[in-house]
């Protein structure tokens, strides 16, 4: 980025800028990464009034990493309409898929599956492969909502394929947790856990927060009742990391744990009492 400023090369800029948006995510830092997201929509690179599609993109990223999954969608449908002002089918392809990752997290399930479905029709007929995994992945969430285990299973492997692939280690990460869910949600509860442990080996060692909470929430929840210790930790740990980045997962997570402790504490009264 110096370079490009030493240059007078604002457009540049202006672009790393607008990938640093997504480093700052990755490595949990969410106010950050949302911060600096809003600067960027502010800016004039080179003093001409057009705005970064990849800046909007990551913008929209780092809102629904914290929750704020309307803004989210406004920033991401904002990036459509340019795409398609533009002509660009790389970028309404990627708008598309950004839309559906938002869409299953408000759990509109079946409209998430229409936008990956027209997102993966543009993708083939450009031939771009980069966001399909994650489109995939988003895919596998949705059937697994809507019922479809066999094909949840298979968007999930497909994804995987494809972030293996591309050396993709934080995509690999988020789809070997959520393919742990969907293993869970059929039954398959050993291969759940080890898919979550993947995820969890492998997001610690690239350093990706968010990826490593979600793994240890996953695990604690399928340990057995002699190992409620151990599941303990785990959740303790991914409330601290949840907490240090501002996840909104950690709302649910401070609950869960005080309604433990709750139950824990009456658990020693009574012992006491006796």
């Amino acid at each position: 980025m110096s370079i490009s400023r030493e240059l007078g090369d604002h457009l540049n800029e202006h672009r790393y800028r607008a990938n640093l948006t997504v480093v700052h995510w990755l490595a949990g830092n969410l106010s950050q990464s949302v911060d600096l997201g809003r600067q960027l929509m502010r800016e004039r690179p080179g003093g001409v009034a057009v705005e970064s599609t990849l800046a909007l993109a990551n913008f929209g990223i780092a809102l629904a990493s914290m929750g704020r999954y309307e803004e989210a969608i406004q920033a991401h449908r904002m990036h459509l309409f340019m795409a398609r002002c533009r002509g660009s089918q790389y970028d309404i392809s990627n708008a598309l898929g950004h839309i559906a990752a938002v869409e299953n997290r408000l759990g509109h399930f079946s409209k998430a599956v229409r936008l990956i479905a027209a997102s993966l029709r543009l993708r083939d007929r450009t031939g771009h492969r980069s966001g399909e995994p994650e489109a995939r992945n988003d895919l596998g969430i949705a059937y697994r909502h809507l019922g479809r285990i066999d094909t949840a299973r298979e968007q999930h492997e497909m994804a995987l394929e494809l972030a293996v692939d591309s050396g993709e280690r934080h995509v690999q990460a988020a789809v070997w947790n959520d393919f742990g869910v969907t293993l869970a949600f059929s039954g398959s509860i050993d291969e759940a856990m080890a898919a979550h442990r993947h995820a969890l080996e492998l997001a610690t060692r690239i350093g990706h927060p968010y990826q490593q909470g979600r793994a240890l929430v996953a695990l604690a929840d399928h340990l057995g009742d002699d190992e409620w210790e151990q599941a303990r930790r785990y959740r303790q740990r991914a409330l601290a990391i949840f907490r240090r980045m501002g996840a909104p997962e950690r709302t649910d997570l401070e609950r869960r744990l005080a309604a433990v402790d709750a139950v824990d504490g009456a658990g020693s009264r009574l012992s006491h009492n006796r």
